[in-house]
């Protein structure tokens, strides 16, 4: 019995561990480095976040650098779009190239956003939360012009 129970455990393991391995695990060269960016960037998001929500006191320091992050980071974003560099793992839309204009617009934008809620956590402006607001929404803009959606 324990035999055909760790023989059913090692198949489905073969036969499903290709379908739960992520798109980050899967990838290499610059579209790894650029998932890793984007995932700095949503580290450096849930800390404002939670701060946004009170699920941790605000703490301007932390906040500060959380903003900077993104902002450096999104710098860096362009670059690690070469042409070419679409399709799985990729979750990068053929838009990124064939509108490249906006796209770099928009990370432009979300730069600038960043730095304008640096400016503000940093002061303790009560406005900062809408400075947060408005990375968000710089986020969902590129999000939804040239990222694929993830299928679960």
């Amino acid at each position: 019995m324990k035999l055909k129970l760790a023989q059913l455990v090692a198949v489905c393991a073969l036969v499903l561990t290709p379908a739960v391995l992520s798109a980050h695990e899967e990838a290499t060269g610059v579209v790894k480095e650029r998932m890793d960016l984007m995932d700095k960037q949503k580290d450096a998001m849930k800390v404002l976040g939670d701060m946004a929500k009170g699920k941790t006191s605000f703490d301007a320091a932390k906040a500060s650098a959380a903003a900077k992050e993104i902002e450096a980071t999104s710098a860096e974003i362009p670059q690690l779009f070469p042409e070419g560099s679409g399709g799985h793992p990729s979750e990068a839309k053929p838009e990124v190239w064939t509108q490249w204009d906006k796209f770099t617009t928009d990370t432009e934008k979300l730069a600038t956003a960043a730095a304008a809620l640096e400016e503000a956590v940093s002061s303790e402006s009560p406005e900062w939360k809408a400075k947060f607001k408005d990375v968000i929404d710089a986020c969902k803009t590129c999000h939804k012009t040239f990222r694929a959606e993830k299928k679960d």
